[in-house]
């Protein structure tokens, strides 16, 4: 079993990935699952990092584990 994917992007502030959402898969013409596309526009996201509030475009956002947006203790 694959790790859980979300749409994430890196902070400006840290470089820490944040989180948008869980990817959402969905079974093409063919019966193969694909991952879903965003829409475009911009969302306004926190860092669970260093709590900075940032504006991220949708088209920057990348399917990213979710190990990677769990801040890790120093």
């Amino acid at each position: 079993m694959t790790d859980k994917m979300y749409w994430a992007a890196r902070c400006k502030s840290c470089s820490g990935m944040v989180g948008y959402r869980d990817v959402r898969y969905t079974l093409d013409a063919r019966g193969v699952s694909a991952e879903e596309k965003l829409p475009e526009g911009t969302t306004r996201r926190r860092c669970d990092h260093c709590g900075a509030i940032g504006e991220l475009d949708l088209h920057q956002l990348r399917p990213t584990p979710v190990k990677l947006l769990i801040p890790r203790l120093p």
